[in-house]
């Protein structure tokens, strides 16, 4: 059984001043974690960094984000601590002014909450220069929050951080409906960023190839933004529209139709952090098809809500369709088994995570 009463007291949260993307137009993983998070705080002091758009859009946020953390920093005494929400990139160069700003100008404690599935190849391909950066920003933040044990183990291996925390990524709770699925063929679920790093065009390939044996008896779903008319190309050159449906950006409302209408959610990713994709699907009691990166094997458990496959490999992905295929019986067992395993991304167990993290630094 959920509980829904947890919140971050009022008194931290006026404490609190939280620096990421947008959140209320989000499409992608940080911007849905602020999402949840802005629901949990009583006071949420939030300042824009990034939101797509033009480049002219963009400079324009990130000075005027600049220029209101002067602001705030300046005349709200209340702001003790700044949680930046950062990745890699331009996100890192980013975030790396407001620490200088918010550390060494008017000396707040300091979070910095990676997200970034490719960090490590981030760091480690970056020129000697960057790395100091990288080092300098993470080894002087108050507290390094990480997504699971692989991040925490990355982090402790190759920087020196004052105190790193593990919080895992933030689902908000599932919704109740009394949808049923319609459709008697196994439905595959994919919701992502339509590209290459996340494997979705080794899905294609494989029921490409697997034409014949998959017809009549499954059905991929493909919801996302990114490489779209390629996607669309590869659908119409494969001949896979009887196989394949692409069905845009899925926004909130829509996701609890479409979880309910599917069977397994499968995401065959090359680097992830920890998807917010999956733990939907794990909240909405789906299997799962995912690889062995980042922290999906903490939440992805072989033999017991899903099945862990090698990024790239197309007849592991093969074999996984054709697991659930010819045992039905294991959808259900696993999804249920994925209800247990996400309750730690749930907002009472996260936000718990968050006020003693808040607590021991305002104590500090």
């Amino acid at each position: 059984m959920y509980l829904k009463n947890q919140k971050i007291p009022l008194h931290i949260s006026k404490s609190i001043l939280t620096i990421g993307p947008d959140y209320l137009n989000y499409s992608g993983g940080i911007g849905a974690v602020i999402y949840v998070y802005s629901k949990y705080f009583p006071c949420f002091n939030f300042l824009l960094s990034y939101r797509s758009g033009s480049t002219y859009l963009k400079i324009f946020i990130y000075l005027k984000c600049i220029f209101n953390l002067f602001k705030i920093l300046t005349f709200d005494r209340k702001i003790k601590i700044i949680h930046i929400h950062g990745a890699s990139r331009g996100s890192f160069a980013r975030k790396f002014i407001y620490f200088l700003i918010a550390k060494y100008f008017y000396r707040k404690k300091v979070i910095y909450h990676i997200h970034g599935g490719e960090f490590h190849l981030f760091y480690l391909h970056s020129n000697i220069i960057v790395k100091k950066l990288i080092c300098l920003f993470i080894n002087n933040s108050d507290v390094i929050v990480c997504l699971s044990e692989f991040w925490k183990s990355f982090f402790e291996s190759n920087f020196n951080p004052k105190r790193i925390q593990i919080i895992p990524n933030i689902i908000d709770f599932p919704s109740k409906t009394n949808l049923n699925k319609v459709s008697s063929f196994c439905t595959f679920l994919f919701l992502g960023q339509i590209g290459f790093n996340k494997g979705v065009f080794d899905l294609l390939e494989v029921i490409s190839i697997n034409k014949n044996k998959y017809n009549g008896k499954i059905k991929l779903v493909v919801g996302g933004n990114g490489e779209v008319q390629k996607l669309k190309f590869l659908i119409k050159k494969l001949q896979l529209s009887e196989l394949v449906e692409f069905v845009g950006w899925i926004s909130n409302e829509e996701k609890i139709f479409i979880f309910q209408n599917s069977d397994i959610f499968i995401l065959p990713s090359y680097n992830e952090g920890l998807p917010i994709s999956i733990l939907e699907a794990l909240s909405y009691g789906k299997a799962i098809i995912s690889t062995n990166v980042g922290g999906i094997p903490e939440i992805v458990i072989p033999g017991r809500n899903g099945i862990l496959i090698e990024p790239g490999n197309l007849l592991d992905i093969e074999k996984a369709i054709d697991f659930f295929i010819l045992d039905a019986n294991k959808i259900k067992s696993f999804g249920k088994e994925s209800k247990i395993i996400v309750t730690k991304h749930l907002p009472d167990a996260v936000v718990m995570d968050l006020s003693i993290i808040y607590t021991l630094l305002l104590n500090e």
